[in-house]
């Protein structure tokens, strides 16, 4: 019963599934991120096999635009405030003051249009199997959600949401996430290991964002989950 109540709690906040469960809950559960990425990717790459009839360009639109409407879009718009914040010209206190605004800057709509278009190219240029399918959505799903999870191994900083989950986070909860995804190895082969794509990309943002903010945020942590993801979309649309 405790499980399922936290399992509630990050299915809350981390998808669009209609849920009750609390912040706190689900800031204590992140290890188990691999199964939030699961129960976005698997529906995701199931609709996206069985739209055969319909042109491949619009298959690929609806297929990344399945992954959003379950994974939500607060992850895009960490992305967008983070991209705001670093293109800004100034010192630290003038970046943060760009990275928490709540207007979206042409920095902020180009780098979330330039990653969905990629999502969406990837997609469209995979050999169509059913497991180069379920490969693609799963493996680049488990690589964004490994790249917040070490992402969440920075100090807090501040009281944002960002900031709870950073508290919470234990580093064995990564080792734990990890393990849950080992069992796909046997499904994937080397393909899982493009899943690991994510902890680079973590460590590039983390750096980048302690050098122009001085901290690693919320929304430096959406900004993993969603570069992440396109960076392994592309890697894989060149194996699949």
């Amino acid at each position: 019963m405790y499980f399922n109540i936290l399992m509630l709690s990050l299915i809350s906040f981390f998808t669009n599934i209609p849920s009750k469960g609390t912040l706190e809950n689900a800031s204590k559960e992140t290890y188990l991120l691999p199964i939030i990425a699961l129960i976005i990717s698997l529906p995701s790459a199931i609709v996206f096999y069985f739209l055969f009839f319909l042109p491949s360009i619009i298959r690929a639109v609806i297929g990344i635009l399945f992954i959003y409407a379950i994974n939500g879009i607060i992850h895009l718009d960490g992305l967008a405030d983070f991209s705001d914040g670093i293109m800004i010209k100034g010192p630290k206190d003038k970046k943060i003051k760009a990275l928490k605004d709540v207007n979206t800057g042409i920095a902020g709509l180009f780098s979330v249009l330039f990653v969905i278009l990629l999502e969406i190219f990837s997609l469209y240029s995979i050999r169509i199997s059913l497991l180069n399918v379920l490969s693609f959505f799963i493996i680049s799903e488990f690589s964004a959600k490994f790249s917040m999870s070490l992402g969440l191994i920075n100090r807090p900083q501040g009281e944002g949401l960002g900031a709870i989950f950073q508290k919470n986070f234990k580093k064995w909860f990564l080792v734990i996430a990890i393990l849950i995804t080992l069992p796909f190895f046997l499904l994937f082969h080397y393909y899982y290991f493009f899943s690991f794509v994510g902890f680079l990309i973590s460590l590039i943002i983390s750096k980048i964002c302690k050098k122009n903010f001085g901290m690693v945020n919320g929304d430096c942590l959406g900004a993993m989950n969603e570069i992440s993801r396109s960076i392994t979309m592309v890697v894989l649309c060149s194996v699949l």
